[in-house]
């Protein structure tokens, strides 16, 4: 349920932060949304997942813990985003 109420948000969010750019707008939105809904384990040995962002956050915030580890996820889904946005535009240069 938590995971339904929070993809909603995130897109919702994404979407408010996209409508502001009117050039670039649906690449802003993929790159936010991937940023937002990439999860990341919370525990090493435990298999619950939160967004690897807020727990970054969280972990600095409430367990003065900086440890780059809830960031790996997004450390390897945000370059797969931006290339294949970057794919896609070019492709779509190119034939259409």
């Amino acid at each position: 349920m938590f995971w339904m109420i929070y993809i909603c948000a995130s897109a919702a969010l994404s979407l408010r932060v996209s409508i502001c750019s009117t050039k670039n707008s649906y690449k802003i939105f993929i790159v936010l949304l991937v940023i937002l809904l990439t999860p990341a384990q919370i525990e090493i040995s435990g298999s619950s997942y939160a967004p690897s962002l807020l727990t970054f956050i969280f972990n600095i915030i409430f367990q003065q813990d900086f440890s780059i580890r809830s960031l790996r996820p997004l450390f390897l889904t945000l370059p797969f985003c931006l290339v294949s946005l970057f794919l896609f535009s070019t492709i779509k240069r190119r034939f259409f």
